[in-house]
């Protein structure tokens, strides 16, 4: 397993609209964001910071379904049914991967925070920031899986992306929900998207980590890991 899961991490990172859209573009966006609306005031730019790191985790471990609904198309993964490796394995390997390539997204955007905007946190800080937000991808992770798994190779991308899209922008990582209508926190607050936002925005207040949140975060991984299980073992049974 170990051996797939560096070439499914080496494969993604080295594919540049992979690393434009979820690196780059996040970044570019916090940038913008911060110097746009952060003013001087390092609590806007640090939240701004934590909001853009997380849509990028977003967006990359959702993107990483299409790669996998092009391997089924092509049957890549019927060759692997003939290997030693296991179902299990080879599900565990595609999240682990997408959890992996999201990581730089997270890493650059703090360590743009601190070189052009100036965030200053305690290492305690920093070490909660990277922790809870990188462990908040695996809801994502799993659905983008889920999407690889259900999606044809050519409507996959598509996919992803209104998946991505939906999560970023009723997950309140690109508006605060302050500024949208009441209605839109109850729909954020059962996002996976949301909380792991609100992991990183808690890490920066001090606070402990919502109950409601690893609640709502578990139920994901629980729910669209059935769905994953079922879908994967519907497709080995055509073999």
């Amino acid at each position: 397993m170990g051996a797939l899961l560096a070439f499914e991490v080496r494969r993604l990172l080295r594919s540049p609209r992979f690393s434009i859209f979820t690196v780059a573009f996040p970044l570019v966006m916090f940038l913008g964001f911060s110097s746009a609306e952060g003013r001087g005031d390092p609590a806007v730019v640090a939240y701004l910071m934590v909001s853009m790191a997380a849509f990028g985790a977003v967006a990359a471990s959702v993107s990483t379904g299409s790669r996998t609904a092009i391997e089924r198309q092509v049957g890549w993964n019927r060759q692997l049914r003939l290997t030693p490796l296991s179902g299990v394995d080879y599900l565990i390997s595609k999240v682990a991967a997408a959890m992996l390539v999201a990581l730089p997204s997270l890493l650059l955007v703090y360590a743009a925070g601190v070189l052009f905007m100036h965030v200053d946190l305690s290492p305690g800080t920093w070490l909660q920031l990277i922790v809870f937000c990188w462990l908040g991808v695996l809801p994502t992770a799993v659905l983008g899986l889920l999407i690889g798994l259900l999606a044809t190779g050519d409507s996959a991308q598509a996919m992803s992306t209104v998946l991505m899209l939906g999560l970023s922008m009723l997950g309140g990582l690109w508006l605060p929900l302050s500024a949208l209508p009441a209605v839109m926190t109850d729909i954020a607050q059962a996002l996976p998207s949301y909380w792991l936002a609100e992991f990183g925005h808690d890490a920066l207040a001090g606070n402990v980590l919502s109950f409601q949140g690893v609640i709502t975060m578990a139920a994901w991984i629980v729910v669209a890991g059935a769905f994953v299980a079922l879908r994967y073992r519907r497709d080995s049974a055509r073999v």
